[in-house]
């Protein structure tokens, strides 16, 4: 029996050698083409960053796919639940800066969406600046406000940055090597090579830049492809991640300097941790002073709240003058204007304008507006 248990033993090692062998084996078509049936947008995510797209028969790649598959399969998925507000915003954001959207993964790469992500090396945020880096494009950086964590302003900084390396090295692989390895250190290595050309760059025996750069570059193709075949896929596991990565709809506002996170929470009835969730960016939940007018993400189901409740200082100094004390709804009529509205409640359309945010003064019917009044025609009113 002992003799037999071994030999079956042996056996089974020996065949999950031999599978393992023909899936790894370069001149193993059948096993490259699973992963191209698989991996629908590889062409496209490889051409999107000047990449030959042969290379997902790269035996390397092969390699790190095969290996890596499950654990970053769970890593997309988390990371994407994390930055389901983060992600449509950012694309939108990099498509309209002249950017392909795929670039959204460098980011998931990056900090997989943790608003607080901070490395050993004090990168910070969602695209891991550098302080220095971050001040270089302009990112505020102090005790006050730490623009790393700001979900815009740190793309728009980030945007910047990479085309500022694209300038300097003319292919998208490189901007995302120099964004991990750092501009010297390429271009150093591109000297070394005597190539800038992808596949040499990522030999893994000449090692021409770091280990952790050759993968990170992997990483990011990975999450790629996964990500753009988890968005079209009808396959049950995709539709459900799919469900479950929507984002929430929130809403950018505008904020005065010297206002409490807290007391915003207060204001909208909501979690104040909730609040500081959405916004990281705001260093110790308030928001200074000298920073004048800010925005803010807020919940979409809180907007009623925060034009009901929230009054900027020049509303208040508006409302003390005039002796406003109420917010009261008004339901547009077919008809009505700004100026209509205003009169039949003593106010004004500034008065209007300021306390809806309005950007159009056009109004619809149907829409509700937020009317300021005195406690007389509050009172007025209440009688009919």
């Amino acid at each position: 029996m002992d003799i037999f248990y071994s030999l079956s033993s042996i056996e089974r090692r020996g065949r999950r050698l031999f599978l393992l062998g023909l899936i790894l084996l370069p001149v193993s078509m059948k096993a490259l083409s699973i992963l191209e049936v698989k991996y629908p947008s590889a062409s496209y995510v490889l051409k999107e960053f000047d990449i030959d797209p042969t290379y997902i028969r790269n035996p390397s790649f092969v390699d790190f796919i095969l290996r890596n598959e499950t654990r970053y399969r769970r890593f997309y998925e988390n990371s994407a639940k994390r930055g389901k507000t983060y992600i449509p915003l950012f694309k939108e954001l990099l498509s309209s800066g002249g950017l392909s959207h795929l670039f959204v993964y460098m980011s998931m790469t990056e900090s997989g969406f943790q608003s607080y992500a901070k490395s050993k090396k004090k990168a910070a945020g969602l695209w891991q600046f550098m302080a220095a880096t971050a001040k270089r494009f302009k990112l505020r950086v102090d005790k006050e406000k730490d623009e790393r964590y700001d979900p815009v302003a740190s793309t728009k900084a980030a945007m910047q940055y990479i085309h500022a390396l694209y300038k300097m090295f003319g292919k998208w692989y490189l901007v995302m090597m120099a964004y991990n390895c750092g501009e010297g250190r390429l271009m150093r290595a591109i000297q070394r090579a005597g190539s800038d050309d992808f596949a040499v760059l990522m030999d893994d025996r000449k090692a021409w830049i770091p280990e952790e750069t050759r993968n990170y570059l992997r990483k990011i193709i990975l999450l790629s492809m996964m990500g753009e075949k988890i968005h079209s896929s009808p396959a049950k596991e995709d539709r459900k991640l799919r469900q479950k990565i929507l984002p929430d709809t929130e809403m950018l506002v505008n904020v005065y300097g010297g206002t409490s996170l807290e007391r915003m929470a207060k204001l909208l009835r909501m979690n104040v941790g909730r609040l500081q969730r959405l916004n990281p960016q705001i260093r110790g939940g308030m928001i200074a002073r000298d920073l004048g007018m800010t925005q803010i993400f807020i919940p979409a189901d809180r907007l009623g709240y925060y034009r009901a409740f929230y009054r900027p200082p020049l509303l208040r100094e508006i409302y003390k003058k005039k002796g406003y004390s109420r917010l009261i709804a008004h339901i547009v009529r077919r008809g009505e204007t700004l100026k209509s509205v205003a009169r039949r409640y003593h106010s004004t359309p500034l008065d209007l304008v300021v306390a809806n945010q309005l950007s159009n003064p056009r109004l619809r019917p149907g829409n509700i507006l937020m009317v300021p009044v005195t406690q007389k025609i509050y009172e007025s009113l209440r009688k009919y």
